[in-house]
Order: C-alpha cells, then structure tokens, then sequence
C-alpha cells in the first residue's frame, strides 16, 4: 500500500490509508528523538508485555481477563513486531474510519484494534463479572 493512493468501501465510511507512525496512540510521542522513542516503545513496551505475560502466567485468573490479557498482549507484540522490524521505528497503520465530516478515527491497524478490544473486555470483566461475584458474596 505504500506509495498508492487510498481504496474507499462503503462510500468513504472505510479507507484503507497507508501511514507510519512513530509514536503510541495517535502519534502521541512521535517527535521524541529516535533513541528516546525506542527506550519508551521498544524497551517499555517489552518490560510491560513481559510482566503482563508473567502475572497471566503465575496468578491464577477469569477467562474473560485471560481473553482480554491475551488480546492487549497479541496486539502488543504485533506492534512492537513493527517496530524492531522496520529501521526508523515506526508502526505501520493502515485503516481509516470517517464517521461524519471532519468526525474519524486516526490511522490505526489490526494490533491496535486487539489491544482495543482487549482493554474494552477487561473493563467490562472488571466492572461486569467481579462486580457480579462481590454482589453474590455478600
């Protein structure tokens, strides 16, 4: 996709863009200087990814966190896969959603929807099936 212009489906509700990015979640960090960017979301990032995996591993936990861990875990990989694969350090992205207008989300790709959802499924476990657990317990 690099190099070529957009493909549109459904109208323009959903694009297929190629751009890279240098930093996190919209690009936030992305002017830091190239030592800095992989300290942060290379070594960070693993250090992370690591003691996630560990505290999966060694506490025993719900299989809607277990699914929701490995989703947030999946999709970190995949973009620190990104990362130490391409020399500059950048993520690759490349899907667009145009809501209404101006109104769209940012560039984004398949990792970062897995670590999405996994964070959305997480929050629900927490606030949906433990609270239902402390409610029963009472």
């Amino acid at each position: 996709m690099m190099g070529q212009s957009p493909r549109y489906y459904l109208g323009e509700f959903f694009q297929f863009v190629y751009a890279e990015n240098p930093g996190a979640f919209l690009g936030l960090g992305g002017g830091l200087s190239h030592q800095l960017r992989f300290i942060i979301f290379a070594v960070l990032v693993v250090l992370g990814l690591g003691g996630m995996l560990w505290y999966l591993l060694k506490k025993e936990t719900s299989k809607v966190n277990l699914i929701a861990y490995s989703f947030i875990l999946a999709g970190g990989f995949g973009n620190l896969w990104d990362r130490v694969v391409h020399e500059n350090g950048h993520v690759v992205d490349f899907m667009l959603i145009e809501v209404v207008g101006p109104l769209r989300t940012g560039v984004f790709n398949v990792a970062d929807m897995a670590i999405v959802a996994g964070v959305i499924l997480a929050l629900c476990g927490e606030y949906y099936f433990d609270g239902r657990k402390d409610k029963k317990a009472k």
